[in-house]
């Protein structure tokens, strides 16, 4: 039952970051990852929210998300905020925080994949930028 949940919980963010206009979603050539997304949304008063995707090739590997909320200053995107979480076969990450105006924001995802303790893949999505 807890699969199913999970399961669910991810296809329906999969629909959002797919519908949402600051989306991304990629399918790139890796070896242990199916899917990897980031989206990003901010509304009213700056309150945005961040979120990512993972789903891996193999439901015995173990994947860390370190999603960064990143604004772009003087030519280079610097992190505003990081979260992380961990997890096995499909899971998201979806966290809030206020913005200030006058910036574009990202979200800049990195995935870790690892196989008894070993890594074996790394790979990173952007979502598109946002100007608030």
């Amino acid at each position: 039952m807890k699969n199913t949940s999970q399961r669910i919980l991810c296809i329906l963010l999969v629909i959002c970051l797919l519908t949402a206009s600051s989306a991304a979603f990629a399918k790139v050539e890796w070896t242990r990852i199916d899917a990897l997304g980031a989206g990003l949304t901010i509304g009213v008063l700056g309150y945005s929210t961040c979120s990512s995707y993972i789903e891996l090739t193999n439901s015995t590997d173990t994947g860390t998300l370190y999603m960064n909320l990143q604004k772009y200053v003087n030519g280079y995107w610097t992190n505003v905020y990081t979260w992380s979480t961990s997890g096995t076969d499909n899971f998201s990450l979806v966290q809030n925080y206020y913005v200030t105006s006058g910036y574009y924001y990202r979200v800049h995802v990195i995935a870790y994949v690892y196989s008894s303790g070993t890594l074996m893949e790394t790979a990173t999505q952007d979502s598109n930028s946002v100007f608030y």
